[in-house]
């Protein structure tokens, strides 16, 4: 008889902000800022912090650039508010950067599988998890498969996720999906909700997530609008639950015309009046002057 994996308790729910990175304009990390961006997004609902995920580029960083970042932020912030992204090609820089985050005392990780190589197989993915899990070692370790497939040209099919989560069923704690593709995040949602925390990679398919058997989301437009997310989550059962996600999708629509992570920069830098914001690290590039103005009109009439 197959084995099956138990249902568990969740562990992440709700609104999580998939926060920017804010940049010196030599192109440093800001941490006084990342620190301050951070404390107002959890005064806004959200119930924990996504660092060092796409939305915070982390893949224009180092992996030491990653570990300052890190550390800059738990000095000041609880381990258990935090989530860290720390998936990389070479299980090596997985493995460091995932034991630096348990040794901050965070134990939830996003794990990108390894990008590079295209058309692997099942195994070859599965044989990557196998290799960093056992490389860090550390039954506090709590994963969260990051399924980007539009970015990393990897995809991760249900079979897959329940082997992983039937080898490892204490480390692989569940998954976001920011495939953009409904079918593919309902069937998730369905076949591995009551097992692991799925959470959406956006707000757009939130309320319908949510009634499949989604934990939550973890959203990168939760840098702008952190307090209409939040409120659409608590709200999702009730009847202005659809008005409310009307407005949400159509503020999500407007950033999405545009590179997100210059825009969702550009947009703080206007509202804040700290040009700061606006820095991004190459390949990205800020949002001209006409782009920023056409996606503020956007945005306000949201």
């Amino acid at each position: 008889m197959a084995q099956v994996a138990q249902p568990r308790e969740r562990l992440t729910t709700g609104v999580v902000a998939a926060t920017l990175t804010p940049l010196r304009p030599d192109g440093m990390p800001d941490i006084a800022l990342l620190l301050e961006h951070c404390r107002g997004l959890l005064a806004r609902g959200c119930t924990s912090i996504v660092l060092l995920g796409t939305t915070g580029e982390a893949n224009s960083f180092t992996v030491a650039e990653r570990q300052s970042i890190a550390e800059g932020v738990r000095g000041a912030l609880p381990a258990d508010k935090l989530i860290v992204g720390t998936g990389c090609c070479a299980s090596g820089d997985t493995i460091a950067l995932t034991r630096h985050a348990l040794s901050l005392g965070i134990t939830r990780a996003l794990v990108l599988p390894p990008f590079y190589y295209k058309k692997v197989s099942d195994d070859g993915i599965f044989d990557a998890f196998v290799a960093a899990i056992e490389g860090v070692g550390d039954e506090r370790l709590r994963i969260y498969l990051y399924l980007i497939p539009q970015f990393s040209g990897i995809e991760m099919s249900v079979g897959l996720i329940e082997r992983l989560s039937l080898a490892f069923p204490n480390q692989i704690a569940g998954l976001k999906d920011s495939s953009g593709q409904w079918p593919a995040t309902q069937t998730l949602c369905r076949a591995l909700g009551a097992r692991m925390d799925v959470l959406v990679g956006s707000e757009t398919f939130l309320h319908r997530a949510l009634a499949e058997g989604a934990s939550g989301c973890v959203s990168a437009t939760a840098n702008v609008n952190a307090a209409r997310i939040t409120e659409l989550f608590a709200q999702y059962n009730s009847p202005g639950a659809t008005s409310l996600e009307q407005r949400v999708d159509a503020t999500r629509a407007a950033f999405e015309k545009y590179p997100m992570v210059p825009a969702l920069k550009a947009y703080l830098a206007a509202t804040s009046g700290n040009g700061t914001w606006r820095n991004v690290r190459p390949p990205l590039r800020p949002l001209s002057g006409e782009e920023t103005q056409a996606l503020m009109k956007e945005a306000a009439a949201t």
